[in-house]
């Protein structure tokens, strides 16, 4: 496999921007708009969300077998991504399409609709293209750097979203729901155009001829099949990243809803004006962070391997999730502003990192198991981060309450409600992560052996060859 150029990589992280705003734009858009312009019951619009992601977790890993079945001479996930962006962008634009006036249950049923058919475009694009990922570069270091191009676009991405609400709020629009059908076609023009990124600039790794001869009448025979979603998690290396991977989105994400309320009414004394620039800020320091980290994690893969350096980084976000112990404090509230950077570190790091080793698992897979399954393994990432948000959305509200604290007392409580909150929002985020780095002591792949793996790939191949030609 030729060695990627800059603007492989670039044309590859391009689509990483429309990934990150489709996963998210709904998530922070509908409630904004449905909850506080429409009046539609929050209790209605999570079920919507449930019901979305639920479906999610059957469409992903089917998405996942189809990519990597599919032979065309487009190859295995070009196609996917095309149609998933244009349909991405036309059911975004529908889901505001609705007409004012009608009764909650309507709008519960039409929002339902239009999200199923936007959450189903969105795996359509995501799950081919985080795949098409692990398959681009063979190198062990390159992987990482692939993937630090990926989280470039990602937090340019992360710019981008907090602004969202701030545009429909303009005097010019007459109602926010028109500014939100506004935004709704600039960001369908936004999916379309980087998703030409992997589309036109990324080569198209299935369909060249060397990688469609690879596989002898025997391999050809092994092809993926649907058993093979279930039988994913029976490689080793993939299933302590997954249990990695989700060790750290509930430990990161299930009391992330205290961090607002903890700053408006302890660290702001309840100036929600003063707090909502303070998070502004905050959330710009740490998408900059993220971008500043991308060299570093490099780096450090570089010199120590990818789990070492990921082990590394998880740590460092755990010691940054500690500080909040400290540093979210109304004596200076400025400090939140400086909290967040090392645990974005170790996000970044995470998500970059993960990444690269789905890729050496894919060469494990094909080495044990004379098949690769990029698409299986995309779709299993994607849908173990999906259904953590779901479960650590629900049970952020039982640890809320746990907590002691209520709305109506503002920055009142009762004593002991803010030692709690900051004492969950520290240490559950902190266990998480260093679990989740204890849990990559017994991740096997090392630099050596994936460089053992490589030559025992090229090897077959080269035998395979022989025997065809005898």
């Amino acid at each position: 496999m030729k060695p990627l150029t800059f603007w492989n990589k670039i044309g590859y992280g391009a689509g990483a921007l429309t990934e990150n705003n489709v996963q998210n734009v709904v998530n922070i858009m509908l409630p904004l708009i449905m909850f506080n312009y429409m009046g539609v019951s929050p209790i209605l619009l999570g079920y919507v969300f449930a019901i979305a992601r639920l479906w999610d977790t059957v469409t992903d890993p089917l998405m996942g077998y189809l990519s990597d079945r599919t032979r065309s001479r487009f190859g295995k996930r070009k196609p996917y991504i095309l149609i998933g962006a244009v349909m991405s962008a036309f059911s975004f634009w529908l889901i505001w399409m609705f007409p004012e006036g009608k009764s909650q249950m309507w709008y519960f049923w039409y929002l339902t609709a239009t999200c199923l058919l936007f959450y189903t475009s969105t795996t359509l694009f995501c799950v081919p293209y985080i795949s098409m990922g692990y398959e681009l570069s063979s190198d062990y270091n390159e992987r990482t750097r692939v993937m630090g191009y990926r989280s470039l676009f990602v937090n340019c991405g992360a710019f981008i979203l907090p602004w969202m609400y701030w545009f429909t709020e303009r005097s010019w629009f007459d109602t926010p729901l028109q500014g939100m059908r506004c935004l709704s076609v600039v960001s369908g023009v936004i999916f379309i155009l980087f998703a030409l990124g992997p589309l036109l600039l990324t080569p198209t790794v299935s369909s060249r001829k060397e990688d469609m001869e690879r596989r002898s009448e025997k391999e050809r025979y092994e092809r993926v099949g649907i058993v093979d979603i279930f039988t994913a998690f029976r490689v080793k290396p993939f299933l302590i990243l997954v249990v990695v991977l989700a060790l750290s989105v509930f430990g990161l994400f299930l009391v992330l809803s205290f961090g607002l309320n903890l700053l408006i009414y302890y660290g702001c004394c309840g100036d929600k004006e003063f707090a909502s620039r303070l998070a502004g800020i905050a959330g710009l320091v740490s998408a900059g962070s993220c971008i500043a980290a991308i060299p570093v994690v490099n780096f450090a893969s570089k010199k120590l391997g990818k789990s070492r350096a990921l082990m590394l980084f998880l740590m460092l976000g755990a010691l940054g999730n500690l500080s909040i112990l400290v540093l979210i404090t109304p004596a200076m509230p400025y400090l939140s502003i400086v909290q967040p950077i090392p645990g974005a570190v170790g996000i970044s790091a995470m998500w970059m990192l993960i990444s690269a080793m789905v890729s050496d698992s894919c060469d494990y897979d094909e080495l044990c198991n004379h098949r690769r399954r990029e698409g299986i393994f995309g779709a299993i990432i994607s849908w173990t981060c999906k259904l953590g948000y779901v479960l650590c959305s629900i049970g952020g509200g039982y640890f809320l309450v746990w907590s002691g604290f209520e709305l109506e007392l503002g920055g009142g409580q009762q004593p002991g409600t803010f030692w709690n909150m900051r004492l969950m929002m520290s240490c559950i985020p902190a266990a998480g992560l260093a679990l989740a780095a204890g849990a990559l002591f017994f991740y096997p792949l090392s630099r050596e052996r994936m460089l053992e793996i490589k030559d025992a790939l090229e090897k077959r191949k080269t035998e395979m060859k022989e025997s065809e030609c005898d």
